[in-house]
């Protein structure tokens, strides 16, 4: 995953970062637009959305709703966004999981050409964590039992991105865990504090304010947060290789203006250079990585086709 980066943007073109262009934003937007989040209030994808949302409706000068539709693993709020007019005013919060794991580990109705992938704005990077009165002190405590008897893990999904990179970590330490799967990483955290499962997989927007508040604790995540204490253990401290992090991002169904996807952009670098923007992210345990453009799509395209590569290893298993 990328150290934490506070992207830094000079120019597009001959528009300045704090000014928009008036041709861009002659035609769009000139009513509201709806971004649908395709998970529950609360959780990661949600929090940064908004955050998002609020930001950019100011530059816009314009309103941008926050739609929750929550279900399948991303899926079903997805494939709305899939299916919606390509007018620009139905935007998707795409990443990770919906996009390059459950396309490739589920039947979806929609695929990676389904959209126009405008940008991503963050990372998160995974952790398991359990709540603070668990047996499990460390994380060696953890893969101990877990390699015992099947411990249970939380997650929001069979083909959500951090149950398949939950996988990758368990198969690499020798354990089999045993999926209790919510709607949303939400409720996987209030089950964990619940003792109703013994752990979770989730994102620091998730669980920071309990290990904070002093009712949970991280065993092990991919990459500190600036927040995080030194003695906080990466799982590369335990030997295991991968990147456990998941991208968050907006997307269009496909044939979006191409005006529409400049008009999205420019505002958003003037947003992604907000102070109080950046500060709200890390607030809520998101490390801000906005990219665009060619590369970036290629980039995305590429972790697409190799997860595609696996499932397809396991089919034929």
């Amino acid at each position: 995953m990328k150290k934490f980066r506070k992207v830094l943007f000079g120019f597009v073109g001959a528009v300045s970062l704090g000014v928009m262009s008036s041709a861009a934003l002659a035609d769009y937007p000139n009513k509201p637009i709806q971004l649908v989040v395709p998970y529950g209030a609360g959780g990661d994808s949600d929090l940064t959305m908004r955050v998002w949302a609020d930001a950019i409706e100011k530059v816009l000068d314009n309103p941008v709703a926050v739609i929750n539709r929550a279900g399948g693993s991303g899926v079903v709020g997805t494939t709305y966004g899939a299916n919606a007019k390509s007018d620009g005013y139905t935007l998707t919060n795409t990443g990770t999981g919906n996009i390059q794991v459950a396309t490739n580990f589920s039947d979806t109705p929609y695929d990676f050409d389904s959209f126009t992938h405008i940008m991503s704005l963050v990372t998160y990077p995974m952790g398991l964590v359990v709540s603070s009165d668990s047996p499990y002190e460390t994380f060696e405590d953890f893969v101990e039992a877990a390699k015992e008897k099947p411990v249970t893990i939380g997650s929001y999904g069979a083909a959500a991105g951090a149950t398949i990179l939950s996988d990758i970590i368990a198969k690499q330490m020798g354990y089999q865990p045993r999926y209790v799967h919510g709607d949303t990483t939400a409720d996987s955290i209030a089950s964990v504090l619940g003792g109703h499962i013994d752990a979770a997989v989730s994102f620091p927007p998730a669980f920071d304010s309990h290990v904070e508040a002093g009712k949970m604790r991280i065993l092990a995540i991919a990459e500190r947060m600036p927040h995080h204490p030194d003695d906080v253990p990466l799982f590369s401290d335990f030997g295991i290789e991968g990147d456990f992090g998941v991208w968050g991002g907006i997307s269009a169904p496909s044939g979006v203006p191409q005006e529409v996807v400049d008009t999205l952009i420019q505002a958003t670098e003037q947003v992604m250079e907000d102070p109080k923007v950046i500060e709200a992210y890390e607030n809520i345990g998101a490390i801000v990585d906005f990219q665009h453009g060619d590369e970036w799509v290629a980039d995305i395209r590429t972790t697409y086709d190799l997860m595609n590569e696996i499932a397809q290893e396991g089919k034929d298993n």
